[in-house]
């Protein structure tokens, strides 16, 4: 008797869990899931900016929150274990460095891939697709931006990167070339932004404005003030007048050709009485889900998600006591920023503040009083 069969060379099966990508870059659902993938992989590496304050004296690190060991979290473990100290800036931030390069190759493949699909697209897609490409330029060129803010002269990728042998021997490229790479990046997700995201959480045209205008800003004042800690760097008078030219017209786009306008148009609201918090002054509810989500004052935005989604965000639980739900108290204000708040009615700096501790606990409320003069 003979048996025979048909068999696969188990090796040349294709995943089932996986689409290849020469199936999957066909349509234009295809290219926003790649670029939500995006969004997804650049947020986390924006989420606690506010740990640089720390480089001053005003705020207070427990050292907890960007310790691998006490937060074993995916999101924001691009802080994790950096120097965030008043002195040593710039220090230990390779996981940064790491992150940011990741973003970069995230941003690259969407880039990359609808270029691709754009000689063969519909006619009726390809505004879309092109919008698709503007915002993985946009979130490339934000990227790069905190690059150069921390490192200047970086090393300039701008395709897609498989193995690191491709750029191991890449050097660093000054930093007015990485500028101006930046800078097109902005413009052209400038020109094919539509003027309003099509959904929260996706930019338009002023995110993309607002950007070009603050690299600008960035530029002039590096001109004009100098860069001593970066080797090699030559201020530009002419330079500086040039991009803060050019900063104050992207600026005053925003603000006047958009529609955009200030939350309750920019009315404070009312507070409580000191030590109380039952009426919240109207800056709480612009950060609020519920009445917040959707205000024109917000130009640029990243979601997230509840509990339990993976999609989190950590400012509750580094701001929050302990017995707000898993908050921890890791970044505490320090006395010192109070004494920094200046009465509305003169000018005038409040009193010292005089603790027992280095640091004390400052409420939303109290600042909201300080602030209004109270």
């Amino acid at each position: 008797m003979t048996l025979s069969s048909c068999r696969k060379n188990l090796l040349t099966v294709d995943p089932p869990s996986e689409l290849p990508a020469n199936v999957f870059w066909k349509t234009e659902s295809d290219a926003t899931a790649a670029l939500m993938g995006c969004y997804a992989s650049i947020r986390p590496l924006f989420d606690r900016d506010y740990y640089f304050d720390g480089q001053a004296e005003y705020v207070r690190d427990r050292n907890g929150s960007n310790s691998t060991t006490a937060n074993n979290l995916r999101l924001g473990d691009a802080y994790n274990n950096a120097n965030y100290n008043p002195t040593g800036y710039g220090a230990s931030f390779d996981k940064m460095w790491r992150y940011l390069y990741g973003g970069v190759n995230r941003a690259n493949y969407v880039i990359e891939n609808v270029q691709k699909m754009l000689p063969e697209a519909n006619p009726t897609s390809i505004a879309n697709l092109e919008a698709i490409m503007g915002e993985a330029k946009l979130l490339r060129g934000m990227v790069y931006f905190k690059l150069i803010s921390m490192w200047g002269d970086v090393p300039y990728i701008s395709k897609v990167i498989y193995d690191n042998s491709e750029v191991i021997d890449v050097a660093r490229m000054p930093i007015k070339q990485v500028k101006d790479s930046i800078l097109a990046d902005f413009t052209y997700a400038f020109n094919k932004l539509p003027i309003k995201g099509s959904a929260l959480g996706r930019a338009g045209k002023p995110a993309a404005l607002a950007f070009r205008g603050k690299l600008q800003l960035y530029w002039a004042s590096w001109n004009k003030y100098g860069w001593p800690e970066l080797e090699g760097f030559q201020p530009s008078g002419a330079e500086a007048t040039t991009a803060f030219t050019a900063a104050a017209a992207d600026f005053k786009s925003v603000a006047n050709d958009y529609g955009l306008t200030l939350y309750q148009n920019g009315d404070p609201g009312n507070i409580d009485s000191l030590g109380k918090a039952d009426v919240l002054p109207n800056y709480y509810y612009l950060f609020n889900p519920k009445t917040g989500n959707g205000s024109s004052e917000m130009i640029m935005v990243f979601t997230h998600g509840g509990t339990g989604t993976g999609q989190g965000e950590e400012l509750m639980r580094d701001f929050s006591g302990r017995s707000h739900e898993g908050s921890q108290c890791w970044i505490s204000p320090r006395y010192e920023l109070a004494d920094r708040y200046q009465l509305i009615s003169t000018g005038d700096f409040l009193p010292g503040i005089h603790g027992t501790s280095h640091s004390i606990t400052i409420t939303r409320s109290a600042l909201a009083r300080i602030g209004s003069g109270s």
